[in-house]
């Protein structure tokens, strides 16, 4: 019998939700989620990156949307007196840094060989964006 085992610790159960419901696009479980993770211990940062990586997946129209709730329950938080840690930003890429070559390299690295093959032939556009 397969028994699973909670490893995540309270703030990175508290991501999943959040995710879950930016993904969505349901603003208003997504208020909850914010509030709920900022509780946990989440910073503003943290979120604001979980927000900001979500538009590969979802698309930018959601990920801006959440990152607007986001501010939203920011403003009323502060409104009400609590202040949350903002937390550290994220890092910089490095100066001249070139996202293709780097994405590049990092897809070689984890499949082990150069990324080809007929549908980059087809739309190279995509590997942009890969």
């Amino acid at each position: 019998r397969f028994v699973m085992q909670n490893r995540l610790d309270n703030k990175q159960q508290a991501i999943i939700p959040i995710a879950a419901f930016a993904a969505k696009g349901d603003t208003e479980k997504l208020a909850a989620e914010i509030q709920h993770g900022l509780d946990t211990g989440l910073t503003i940062n943290e979120i604001k990156e979980v927000l900001i990586q979500l538009y590969a997946y979802a698309g930018f129209p959601r990920s801006l949307n959440a990152l607007g709730v986001l501010m939203g329950v920011v403003e009323q938080r502060q409104q009400q007196g609590i202040t949350d840690n903002a937390g550290e930003d994220a890092s910089s890429f490095p100066e001249n840094w070139n996202a293709l070559e780097g994405g590049t390299q990092n897809q070689t690295r984890l499949i082990g060989k150069p990324v080809t093959g007929p549908l980059f032939t087809f739309a190279p556009a995509i590997d942009q964006f890969l």
